[in-house]
């Protein structure tokens, strides 16, 4: 290293005048100009633009990819089958099933083969109602067998029942009358399907504005260092002051992406009923800016300290790196666990743990499953790490924004001045 970059490197920062600015004008002109620099941009419009037809988009192919009812085809010899099987059907809330009657011309085992092998049916009902053949291409579906065996019992039933001289429609409402009720504790108005868009557009959209814009914090930190502003900008506040300010300028033009971006998404769903939202939709959208601020201000000053260290941006992936796992880390949990268990105890306590509840705690309320004291933990315990972070972030920004040439060791840039 040369004499004159040693020098640079070992400078101390220039003490600014305290009698300049107070800490919240100069706070207050550093939001500003990262507001007004961003949002001014071409780059945020389009942006913007962009991510609504991509919302656009997903609502299309979720409307696209929901399938009407699987068709059953049934023969004339079972055709007397056909409203039991429609009532059983009926009555199960996790099936749809069509029941068709095929009126084939020439040899009906003919027909029902090739009826089932163009997929126009998914499987063919035939011989005595008493005990019925189903025939399928490969797979039974259980739950048509299901439906098909209480219908076949059911039928029998009727029939004994008249053989003996008993009413099957009185029979049936005294015993439907001692029937078990049923009461869920968290009862889900969602489809699976409809839970797995949930928990992707929630932990997905948090996701990428967490990485867009730290990386954007950061980036702008290395800029500001490489062409010596940050000097100037230290020549009349502190440092602490210009990162809080960067910080609040940033989460600013995050916010108003995603309340954009929010907006759309409930006006596409309610519009086009391809999801069904929580009955407050207003709320949701409040808690989901209040876990964005908290998940990007812890996420973000680690992202602008560790930037803070090297002075060229083609070392800032290398610094970044271990706040990324952080920031991926949880995303990539929300979608293996929630998707597969919403209920998973794991899965809770790891939402209460910061900085994973930042994306897994605002899915788990979205999905209507989150407990009331488990979002204050899980909001005491962010606000928590994010008092101590930032501190540890501000000394790390501190200590290493004025120091040019080679990258800052983490051990100087935490070090106590």
């Amino acid at each position: 290293m040369s004499t004159t970059a040693q020098a640079d490197t070992d400078a101390p920062p220039p003490a600014p005048d305290p009698g300049a600015l107070s800490a919240r004008r100069a706070v207050g002109l550093v939001a500003g100009r990262e507001i007004n620099s961003r949002m001014r941009t071409k780059s945020f419009v389009l942006s913007t633009l962009g991510l609504v037809v991509a919302l656009g988009v997903y609502t299309l192919i979720i409307l696209f990819s929901k399938e009407g009812p699987t068709k059953v085809g049934i023969d004339r010899d079972a055709a007397a089958l056909r409203p039991m099987l429609t009532a059983v059907a009926d009555r199960a809330t996790d099936v749809d099933f069509e029941f068709v009657t095929i009126d084939g011309e020439g040899d009906g085992g003919d027909r029902a083969e090739k009826l089932l092998r163009d997929g126009d049916v998914a499987a063919v009902i035939s011989g005595d109602t008493a005990g019925p053949t189903m025939t399928v291409e490969r797979e039974t579906d259980p739950d048509l067998l299901a439906v098909v065996n209480a219908a076949v019992a059911e039928e029998r039933t009727t029939r004994e029942l008249e053989r003996e001289g008993v009413d099957p429609v009185d029979f049936a409402q005294r015993v439907a009358s001692s029937a078990t009720q049923t009461r869920a504790l968290e009862p889900s108005g969602n489809s699976a399907a409809e839970q797995f868009a949930l928990i992707l557009s929630s932990t997905g959209l948090l996701y990428f504005f967490f990485i867009v814009y730290g990386i954007m914090l950061a980036q702008g930190v290395v800029e500001e260092k490489t062409s010596r502003v940050v000097e100037l900008l230290l020549s009349s506040i502190r440092p602490w002051q210009l990162l809080a300010g960067k910080l609040i300028g940033v989460a600013v033009v995050g916010v108003t992406q995603l309340v954009l971006l929010g907006g759309a998404a409930v006006v596409l769903a309610e519009g086009t009923g391809a999801i069904s939202l929580p009955t407050a939709v207003a709320g949701t959208l409040v808690t989901m800016g209040v876990w964005f601020l908290l998940g990007f201000f812890l996420f973000a000053a680690m992202l602008a300290a560790a930037a803070a260290r090297v002075s060229r941006q083609e070392d800032l992936q290398a610094v970044v790196q271990p706040v990324m796992v952080l920031i991926t880390t949880p995303f990539v949990l929300g979608i293996a666990l929630l998707s597969k268990n919403a209920h998973d105890p794991v899965i809770e306590w790891l939402s209460l743990v910061p900085p994973l509840s930042p994306i897994l705690m605002p899915a788990r309320m979205l999905l209507g499953i989150a407990p009331a004291w488990q979002v204050a933990v899980s909001l005491v315990l962010a606000v928590a790490a994010l008092a101590g972070l930032t501190r540890i972030a501000g000394r790390m920004y501190a200590n290493s924004v004025l120091r040019s040439g080679s990258r800052v060791p983490l051990a100087e840039s935490l070090r106590l001045r």
